[in-house]
């Protein structure tokens, strides 16, 4: 695990910059829901409610991997195992609306 180890440092930097970035996007679709003039279109509206639900799941399993490479392969397995189905489900629900 000393490789997962030190993968650790590089996967707690790109989750702040992705819960960073998800955090704007939340904030843009909640300020457009509660402004009275709306500036952004229903297109990209519907657009960025997608990229955020898939942002909240990456930013999630991203934090959650760069816990779980400091831990045993015990953890660190079922986690992955986890985290693909939680993304695959989305997506499966996603699509078939």
């Amino acid at each position: 695990m000393l490789v997962l180890k030190n993968l650790s440092k590089p996967l707690s930097i790109l989750a702040q910059v992705m819960a960073f970035a998800t955090i704007i996007i939340i904030g843009l679709i909640y300020l457009n829901g509660a402004l009275p003039i709306k500036f952004l279109g229903e297109d990209l509206l519907t657009k960025l409610t997608n990229i955020k639900e898939y942002a909240v799941i990456i930013t999630l399993t991203v934090c959650g991997l760069s816990f779980a490479c400091k831990t045993s392969l015990i953890i660190f397995i079922p986690f992955c195992l986890l985290a693909i189905s939680a993304l695959a489900c989305y997506s499966i629900v996603l699509f078939s609306i």
